[in-house]
This record gives structure tokens, C-alpha cells and sequence, in this order.
């Protein structure tokens, strides 16, 4: 019972790697045998070869001769994308600040000593301010991002035929 059953599943394996390898050749003719009650005939019927399909441009396997979306291009090459190149600026501009307290005069003068007891301003008019806020100019840097290049996405450039 085995045996009977093997030699089935082999023969229908057999018979289906012949339609298999026959519905492959496209390229070859194809040739079939009719059985009349006597004799046998064969018969070759010649099937015209279907016109080479140009492949799919991917930009990277296939670069030229090929279509994208119907038109047919000579060359299609694929860029990558590109980062920004920048660099780094210091600028540095000018501020009044607070730079210290000090005892202010009538004349408008600071104290040389920043004195804070009696007498103090007594040449000048007297005290105006005690702890009066002292500013001066002083640099204050930042920094900033010069973009010598921007940056680009992906593309891929086609060149029609």
C-alpha cells in the first residue's frame, strides 16, 4: 500500500515539474501532441516574443535605460542627501553694566574713597546718593551659527533620452 502510494506522489510531482517548466519557456515555442484514433500528430505553434520591458530605474542597481512612471530616461542617478555645513561666529558688542557702589556727590563725582561717613562729598557739594550704582562699557561676546551650506534631501536627478 505504501509503495503504490510513494509511486503516485512521485508521478505527480513529475507531472507537475513538466507544467511548470513548460509555462517558464516563454521564449521557446511551444509544442503539443493530439492523439487521433490511429495516428499522432505534432504540431508546433510559434508564439511572437513580448517585447522587453524596460526595468524599473531604482537609481542605484539600475541607473540608465530604464522608466520611471511611464517615460523612459537614458540615465537616472541618485544623490544622497547632504548636512548643513555652518561654522561658529563670535561677535562681541558693548553694554552699560553695573560695575560697583560707591558714595555719589552733588557735582556729580564719585567719592575716591567710596566714603560713607561724615564728610565724605564735603568739597563737592555735599552727598547726593549713598550706594550709588557705578556703571562702566564692557564687551559681552555671543555666539552665532554661520550656515556656509544648507543642507539638501535626496533626489534623483533623470535624464530623458
Amino acid at each position: 500500500m505504501r509503495k503504490r502510494a510513494f509511486i503516485g506522489l512521485a508521478s505527480a510531482v513529475v507531472v507537475l515539474l513538466a507544467m511548470v517548466s513548460n509555462s517558464g519557456d516563454s521564449q521557446k515555442p511551444s509544442t503539443f501532441t493530439t492523439a487521433s484514433s490511429s495516428t499522432t500528430q505534432s504540431e508546433t505553434v510559434d508564439s511572437q516574443p513580448a517585447p522587453k520591458a524596460k526595468p524599473t530605474c531604482d537609481g542605484t542597481a539600475v541607473t540608465n535605460n530604464c522608466t520611471v512612471d511611464g517615460v523612459a530616461y537614458s540615465t537616472y542617478v541618485y544623490h544622497p542627501a547632504v548636512a548643513e555645513k555652518s561654522h561658529l561666529k563670535t561677535v562681541t558688542t558693548y553694554q552699560k553694566q553695573v560695575t560697583g557702589y560707591c558714595t555719589l556727590c552733588n557735582d556729580g563725582t564719585y567719592s575716591p574713597s567710596c566714603a560713607t561717613g561724615r564728610g565724605a562729598c564735603s568739597w563737592h557739594g555735599g552727598v547726593q546718593e549713598w550706594n550709588a550704582p557705578r556703571y562702566s562699557t564692557v564687551p559681552v561676546d555671543t555666539t552665532e551659527t554661520v550656515v556656509d551650506a544648507a543642507a539638501q534631501e535626496a533626489y534623483y536627478e533623470k535624464i530623458p533620452q
